[in-house]
């Protein structure tokens, strides 16, 4: 899903669990967020936290009494993992599809390209967990989030991230509503930095946020510097992977889409 449109179907959440097994490994844990942003996700909340026993258990109460409960349960509160609530029109399925089969053999001869086939080590030490329906994703993500308002950000933000108005925070590692004022400062911004570091270069789309332009010697450029949270994405899709971040140069041969969009 690119950068959400007015006429887009309303937005999905899900939880997203990255397993101690996964964040114990820096690189693990940057290609899964990586895969988050490539399959065009919003992070609408993110953090760090560790589950002790009790947690453990009540988090997996359904599966009280099979046998890879309590390995399951001292597995999860072993160390530190991150989690996630994600956005998309079809977040659940479209997570679950990402992960792979929870089998990690079934996964790496099955769908050797998930995160579970790349990146899973047993059926328990299997990197990443999501939530199985939009009612699950609900209480989940209250389980874990008990200080997300699930209604007031349906309400709120929501249609505004549908919409478009969102930029990616790299500090936070999160998608941010882009408010009204943050825009018109943005865009004026944006428009400083373009010409006083391109000098002679050409704004190659009339619009009034110029998002890139076009240096013949060079293809596209992206150029945002200073201009932190505008998208810089080249085409209509306007991926969320090309908001900028602070300093944003990027390069690319065709004005009409990206490396994620061709």
């Amino acid at each position: 899903m690119a950068a959400p449109r007015g006429g887009a179907r309303r937005l999905q959440l899900t939880l997203a669990l990255l397993k101690p097994d996964a964040a114990a490994h820096p690189l693990v844990h940057e290609a899964v967020h990586a895969a988050i942003l490539r399959h065009r996700f919003l992070i609408v909340r993110a953090k760090e936290l560790r589950c002790g026993p009790e947690q453990s258990r009540r988090f997996y109460r359904e599966h009280a009494g099979r046998f890879f409960y309590q390995r399951l349960v001292e597995f999860m509160a072993s160390g530190p993992m991150w989690a996630y609530i994600l956005a998309h029109e079809n977040a659940v399925p479209l997570w679950r599809s990402l992960m792979g089969p929870t089998k990690v053999f079934r996964a790496r001869h099955s769908d050797p390209d998930s995160i579970r086939g790349a990146y899973g080590l047993t059926d328990t030490r299997n990197t990443t967990h999501g939530s199985d329906s939009p009612a699950s994703a609900s209480r989940e993500i209250a389980f874990f989030f008990p200080e997300f308002d699930e209604q007031r950000w349906y309400e709120q933000d929501e249609p505004r991230l549908r919409r478009g108005q969102l930029y990616y925070s790299a500090e936070e590692r999160v998608h941010r509503v882009l408010r009204a004022e943050e825009a018109q400062s943005q865009m004026l911004g944006l428009g400083k930095a373009c010409s006083a570091v391109l000098g002679a270069g050409k704004l190659s789309r009339d619009s009034p946020v110029p998002w890139y332009v076009t240096d013949p010697r060079q293809g596209l450029q992206v150029q945002s510097q200073g201009s932190a949270g505008h998208h810089c994405c080249p085409c209509p899709q306007q991926c969320p992977e090309w908001i900028c971040s602070g300093s944003c140069v990027s390069s690319h041969r065709s004005e009409s889409c990206c490396p994620q969009c061709c």
